[in-house]
């Protein structure tokens, strides 16, 4: 687990200071809201919390008054960090117990000296770095798996998963089921899903919000084998957002076209980031596909290393889906291209038997964004290191 935790809505601030504490030899987690903060550092016991005094969910000064008058978390050293120039900000941050109070900008230098001060270790040349564990992604034919140290999180719980989790010889810590819609598909082995539950994790579910409230009636399905018994999963209800998954581990959700309520999810840990994005229908003709919903999506897959994208498998033109919307895979292949993407997995879905080719056409459509995007068509079973 992370030594600093860091609470800062601010990305290239948290950025900073990650850098600069990590040059210093320590472990560090960055998360953009102060929402979660108190259970994430009860779960974590970190050396050291970093507080933005304004940020969103809990602001700095509530944190650390409340970390400061738990006896479980009183002893972990706490900094507050704020752009407000206002000696009674410093005062109250002493008052609710604040270690050290730093001023936006700060001298890097100054920073590390004054963070490594506080924690007693000397201001040595910065420490090489071990590695990063691999984050591995398994493609199923109906789910996702995305593994980290002590986290699963799968994507789906569609065919294939079941069979996946009972090889395993060990669950870990936490668990989390991102469910991107509510169709037979998706839910094919919801079940067995919970079966990580009596292997002694815990599991947390996420979908969408929708309106008929589906989420939460779905959640005694995972409890209905014999091996979980009474055990529930934690429910986290989902519309367009962040939210975090483990220490340093967040989430993004994005709405999909598609019928009904159907999500896509940005996952982003260990310095990777990986997007689920499986039932998203694009009209092929780009010049008809609106062009806020198109920067939108730009952004959410930019940079991605892995983004796994469905389109609708049919040999018929143009390519309706069953729906009446549309799922073409040539306007994926531009915009993860023009996103940055560095790999690309298309996922199939529509009639099991249909063949349309693609596999002849990817080259050629590559070739023209002139990017350095990998492609192909989904390998089941397919093990992917990030």
């Amino acid at each position: 687990m992370a030594e600093v935790l860091i609470f800062d809505d601010d990305p290239s601030v948290g950025d900073l200071m990650s850098e600069i504490l990590r040059g210093r030899g320590l472990t560090v987690a960055h998360f953009l809201t102060g929402a979660g903060a108190l259970q994430i550092v009860q779960e974590n016991k970190p050396k050291l919390v970093v507080l933005d005094i304004m940020m969103p969910g809990m602001d700095g000064l509530t944190a650390c008054r409340t970390l400061k008058s738990n006896l479980a978390t009183k002893h972990i050293k706490v900094a507050v960090l704020t752009a407000k120039d206002f000696g009674q900000d410093r005062a109250t941050a002493v008052r609710y117990g604040a270690d050290l109070f730093l001023n936006k900008p700060f001298d890097p230098g100054g920073f590390a000296r004054s963070i490594l001060r506080m924690l007693g270790l000397p201001d040595a040349a910065a420490a090489p770095q071990a590695p990063l564990p691999p984050v591995i992604a398994t493609m199923l034919p109906g789910a996702i798996i995305v593994e980290a140290p002590d986290l699963w999180v799968f994507c789906d719980a569609g065919a294939g998963l079941r069979g996946w989790i009972e090889r395993q010889q060990r669950a870990p810590m936490i668990s989390w089921l991102l469910l991107s819609r509510y169709e037979p598909a998706p839910l094919s082995e919801l079940a067995g899903a919970g079966l990580v539950m009596a292997a002694g994790s815990r599991l947390n579910l996420a979908g969408p919000d929708d309106a008929e409230a589906q989420l939460p009636k779905l959640a005694p399905k995972l409890c209905s084998d014999a091996k979980t018994g009474r055990l529930m999963p934690l429910i986290y209800p989902q519309r367009e957002g962040e939210f975090i998954l483990a220490a340093g581990v967040r989430g993004v959700t994005k709405l999909t076209q598609h019928p009904g309520t159907c999500m896509a999810y940005r996952i982003e840990l260990l310095g990777k980031s990986l997007v689920y994005c499986p039932a998203h229908e694009i009209n092929p003709d780009a010049a008809q596909w609106n062009k806020h919903e198109r920067s939108k999506f730009r952004d959410f897959f930019a940079g991605a290393d892995l983004l796994l994208h469905g389109y609708w498998r049919s040999a018929a033109e143009p390519v309706v889906t069953a729906h009446g919307g549309r799922g073409a895979w040539e306007p994926v292949i531009d915009l993860a291209a023009e996103a940055g993407v560095k790999r690309l997995a298309l996922l199939p879905y529509g009639p099991a038997g249909a063949s349309d080719g693609i596999s002849f056409r990817l080259d050629e459509r590559l070739a023209a964004t002139h990017s350095s995007l990998r492609c192909a068509v989904t390998p089941f079973f397919e093990r992917v290191i990030l």
